[in-house]
């Protein structure tokens, strides 16, 4: 197991949230109305917090192999949205701490560690 921080950065478009609807179903207006979601308070459209949920997962099976889909445990907490635009750098620590940050603000604490 390597012990480095591994880590990725990935831009986030509207394209992005409009195609991750579709494969999970969730039609929640606040992730493609730019307006409502202004109207709301939010800087823009917020993304799917399980498609970053899902980035933190990519890092692990990096990390942890085969081992982490049978002994894997993520705990995540979403501190703050995020909209098209953002650069968010996902990482995961070599003590399993993970977190995703924008350019703005840190967006989801956690940890992914094997059991």
């Amino acid at each position: 197991m390597s012990q480095e921080t591994l880590r990725r950065v990935i831009p986030q478009t509207q394209a992005m949230f409009d195609a991750y609807g579709v494969l999970n179903g969730d039609n929640d207006i606040i992730h493609y109305d730019d307006q409502f979601a202004k109207d709301r308070g939010f800087r823009g459209t917020l993304g799917h917090g399980l498609m970053y949920t899902a980035y933190v997962c990519d890092l692990a099976a990096k990390r942890y192999g085969a081992d982490w889909h049978y002994r894997g445990r993520l705990t995540v907490k979403y501190v703050r949205g995020v909209c098209p635009g953002d650069n968010l750098e996902v990482r995961l620590e070599p003590d399993g701490t993970v977190a995703c940050q924008s350019q703005f603000d840190t967006t989801l604490v956690g940890s992914a560690t094997l059991a």
